[in-house]
């Protein structure tokens, strides 16, 4: 029997497969055009608003799926882009993505929530692409502990994450409220607190909220969160 991370990691390796087979462009499949503009637009905002580190910077993405989404906006850039996923088709893709633009970028398949390949590196910024909402119970706390511990002092963490509850019916049959986990096929599929919930979490993890950014949607709201880490000092 497959273990709970080993069940989790052959779901994404299927789906990335019949993607990459049915030449989609990337995770969110025809719909990608929709989610890189609503991506590149919240992105300039976070420029313009100085809440991204310079270009140069090294920045880490977790669930960079097939490159085609944060790690080629910052790559475009000019920063020096890392991105992690637990797919190994994903990480493949993502290298001959990069290397038919022409582009730089380091990928490599790995779980976020140990990131053993990365155990002496730092990142100016890691942006969660649309992964954390992805890890349910204990896995929130391990990737949030690495994220603390891979960020450079006064780096930024940048959460993409649904939030809210679900808006529709079916979806809300399938809702744990207590437990914040949305379950799809009797397994628990995606986290979805309702924001206040979601900004206490992260507080407790050891952040510092710096701004929020809703987008409100029939289904579910989502959220885009610019978080440090708090100094850990002599009462911590």
């Amino acid at each position: 029997m497959l273990s709970a991370r080993e069940s989790r990691m052959e779901n994404y390796e299927q789906i990335y497969q019949a993607l990459r087979t049915n030449d989609k462009p990337a995770w969110t499949g025809d719909g990608y055009p929709r989610a890189w503009t609503k991506l590149t637009e919240t992105l300039d905002l976070l420029a313009a608003a100085s809440q991204l580190p310079v270009p140069g910077s090294h920045i880490l993405e977790l669930g960079c799926g097939n490159g085609m989404m944060a790690s080629l906006w910052f790559a475009r850039k000019g920063y020096h882009v890392c991105g992690v996923d637990f797919s190994p088709t994903a990480i493949d893709w993502a290298r001959e993505n990069f290397a038919r633009q022409g582009i730089s970028g380091v990928f490599l398949q790995d779980d976020v929530c140990s990131l053993a390949q990365l155990e002496d590196h730092r990142f100016d910024l890691i942006f969660d692409g649309s992964c954390m909402h992805c890890l349910t119970g204990s896995q929130r706390g391990q990737a949030y502990r690495q994220v603390r511990r891979l960020l450079r002092e006064n780096g930024t963490f940048i959460i993409s994450s649904m939030c809210g509850e679900p808006g529709y019916e079916e979806d809300r049959q399938h809702y744990e409220a207590s437990s914040h986990i949305l379950y799809r096929k009797g397994k628990p599929w995606r986290t979805l607190m309702p924001l206040i919930s979601l900004q206490h979490e992260i507080i407790s993890a050891g952040f510092i909220i710096q701004s929020v950014k809703v987008a409100h949607n029939p289904w579910w709201d989502h959220v885009m969160m610019a978080v440090t880490a708090r100094q850990i000092t002599g009462t911590d």
